[in-house]
Order: C-alpha cells, then sequence, then structure tokens
C-alpha cells in the first residue's frame, strides 16, 4: 500500500486529522490513523482510491476499521449539524416505535412502589455505564437493516456448498455455468417480457447494483479459506473476465446472506429500503 502523499495520491483527508465518519446512518466523530491510496493490487476485493483507517472517538479500538472515502466528511460546523439533525431524525424514530409497542403490549400487574423505584435506579445505572455511541450504533443498525429472507431450498443449497468446500475440499469448476453475469441478465430478460415498461429502469438498476456488489465482495468477503488460492489462480487466467463472468449460483448466494450488513451504510430512507427487498425477494424467487 502506498502511504499518504497529498499531491501525488490526491488524498482529501490526512493522518491525524479529525473527521465525522459514517458508520451505519449516523455520523460520528473520529480520527484518521492511517490515510492510504489503493491500487488494484492494494485488495482482493479489487477496490481502489482514498481509504482511511480510522478510529472513532470514545468507542474501543475493536472498532477501527478501513473505510473509503465516501464515508468520511470534513469535521466543520456544516457537518456537525448535519450530524446532530441525522441523530434527531433517527431518536424520533425509536420513540416512535418505542410508543407504538407499548401501545399494543397489555399491561403488567402493578408492583410495589419501592421495588419499582429500585429496578428503575437499577436500569439507570446499567445505562450509564454502557457507551451511548456504541449503543445508538447497535440499535440503528439492527433498526434499518434490509431484511432478505432466502427460500428454503436456496438456504439448504447454501449449507451443501458450505460442507463440500470447508469440510471435503471439493472446489466449483471454475467458470461456473451460468454465470452470475447470465443469471442477471436472465432475470432482466423475463422482468422485461413480463412488466409495464416504465419498470424496466427499476430492474436494471438493481441487476446492475447486484453485479457491483459482487465485483467489491467477492475477493475478501463471499470466499471460504479454501477457495482463496483458487481465485488468486483464476484471476491470473482470466484476465478480461469480471469475477461475475467466472462465477455462479454459489457465490451470488453467499452476497445475499452479507447484503444486509453492507445495505446499512447506504443512509437509505424506509421507503427505498422497502421497495428494496420487495425487489431483492423478487429476485430469489
Amino acid at each position: 500500500m502506498t502511504e499518504t502523499e497529498n499531491v501525488e495520491t490526491k488524498l482529501n483527508f490526512s493522518q491525524d486529522e479529525l473527521i465525522l465518519c459514517f458508520h451505519g446512518p449516523l455520523l460520528y466523530e473520529a480520527k484518521i490513523l492511517k490515510a492510504e491510496n489503493w491500487g488494484p493490487e492494494d485488495s482482493e476485493s479489487g477496490e481502489t482510491g482514498p481509504h482511511y483507517f480510522v478510529h472513532y472517538k470514545g468507542w474501543k479500538k475493536t472498532w477501527d476499521e478501513w473505510v473509503p472515502e465516501e464515508r468520511v466528511v470534513k469535521y466543520n460546523d456544516a457537518n456537525l449539524a448535519r450530524q446532530r439533525q441525522l441523530k434527531d431524525t433517527y431518536t424520533n424514530k425509536k420513540k416512535k416505535s418505542a410508543n407504538k409497542e407499548r401501545q399494543n403490549t397489555p399491561q403488567e400487574p402493578l408492583v410495589n412502589n419501592d421495588v419499582q423505584e429500585n429496578q428503575s435506579q437499577q436500569r439507570t445505572k446499567k445505562r450509564k455505564s454502557i457507551d451511548e455511541d456504541e449503543d445508538d450504533e447497535e440499535e440503528f443498525m439492527n433498526r434499518l437493516e434490509i431484511k432478505i429472507s432466502l427460500p428454503e431450498s436456496l438456504k439448504c443449497r447454501l449449507i451443501d456448498d458450505w460442507e463440500n468446500i470447508t469440510r471435503n475440499h471439493a472446489l466449483l469448476k471454475l467458470p461456473r455455468s451460468p454465470t452470475v453475469s447470465e443469471i442477471l441478465k436472465q432475470y432482466l430478460e423475463y422482468k422485461r417480457s413480463s412488466s409495464i415498461k416504465s419498470e424496466n429502469d427499476i430492474y436494471t438498476e438493481v441487476a446492475h447494483g447486484i453485479q457491483v456488489y459482487f465485483e467489491k465482495t467477492l475477493g475478501n468477503i463471499l470466499l471460504y479459506g479454501y477457495e482463496r488460492q483458487q481465485y488468486v489462480d483464476v484471476r491470473k487466467q482470466f484476465l478480461e473476465k469480471e469475477n461475475a463472468e467466472i462465477y455462479g449460483a454459489e457465490h451470488l448466494l453467499r452476497l445475499f446472506v452479507e447484503l444486509p450488513r453492507l445495505l446499512v451504510h447506504t443512509h437509505m430512507d424506509q421507503t427505498t429500503t422497502e421497495t428494496l427487498e420487495e425487489h431483492l425477494a423478487d429476485f430469489l424467487k
């Protein structure tokens, strides 16, 4: 990897700079520990461009991570206001959801006031012992996470795939048939022939998005350990082909397992989230 050289790499942020960084739907104060410009050889996933190793203020070091420049913004008054606005928005959503749950939950019998007060004090102490940033982060990420349900037949196929590779060391023969690209092409052709014309752009966007995520995640997320050497060999053998033109349904299914965690960083609103869930579920039918 290439160390920071502001002129040559054109990084917009530098080592030791205080910044705001997206983690899930919210912005958090963070410090850049390393700043590097990645080339194709620096990442198994093929990600390139400016990347920063950040430490979130008040968080444990286990949360330190490499992030692309798209998740980093300058630490200034405008972005601090944006940070507060995002937090207020999701706090209000959390309160509304909690109120709705209370309305739908039968009331419990009243308890002795002394017991009630003691329980309240204990809960307060526990809340104070938990880092607010980590608590909010986990809750909001779970709340906005895309939900993808795999049909039972596909779950069984995933399990069989895992056992064959990790236990039996039986690598898949590559390239697959059909490949991910061919599967997506078949999906688009079917949708264009069976749907109204105005929806074609939506299906095209969904298919394109799936392929983009597949290309970026195959090398460093979707592979099992025993497959990594095969991946290196295949990339040397098929230099002109994209991952989606080599791998097939087995690895595409693994992507759908990972998508909820990956998409939480896209900061989609509720309507967009629900629409995407619907189209991804339709794709898996």
